[in-house]
């Protein structure tokens, strides 16, 4: 993406409960030795622990956040998603961050829908940003600003 991005961060989840970023690697170190010894098998050990990590990866590692007059995108090491402004139907916001959806109504789909923007304290900014950027319609006809 060439553009300028109008603002960007990165957050690492697990930098914020280190304890439990400990014992997400002592489960994942564990069950992948169970998985290796039980199936006497080194490559189900290390499958294991390729999946268990990949499931958890936006929590082990930094992801980058960057949004543009174009489009939002959240970027981790194992993946890159991407929903421009004219595709967000829905913005739901909680106290950690807003979910940009491109489903209308909640669904069992949003987990794999959209773009979840995290905080770090920037909520303003990103609020800001998100509520210049996507139409009133998407926040089930409230001011976006009020977010």
């Amino acid at each position: 993406m060439n553009e300028d991005p109008g603002l960007e961060w990165t957050i690492h989840l697990a930098r914020r409960r280190p304890a439990q970023a400990a014992a997400a690697v002592a489960v994942i170190t564990a069950a992948s030795l169970a998985a290796g010894f039980g199936f006497q098998s080194l490559l189900l050990g290390l499958l294991a622990a390729a999946l268990l990590i990949a499931s958890v990866s936006d929590y082990l590692f930094p992801l980058t956040f960057t949004l543009t007059h174009e489009a939002a995108e959240a970027r981790g090491p194992l993946h890159r998603r991407r929903l421009l402004w004219a595709q967000v139907r829905r913005v739901s916001r909680d106290d950690l961050g807003l979910k940009l959806s491109p489903l209308p109504q909640p669904s069992r789909l949003d987990a794999f829908r959209g773009i979840y923007l995290w905080f770090e304290d920037n909520a303003d900014d990103v609020m800001a940003f998100v509520a210049h950027h996507v139409k009133a319609e998407a926040a089930g006809g409230d001011d976006l600003s009020s977010l």
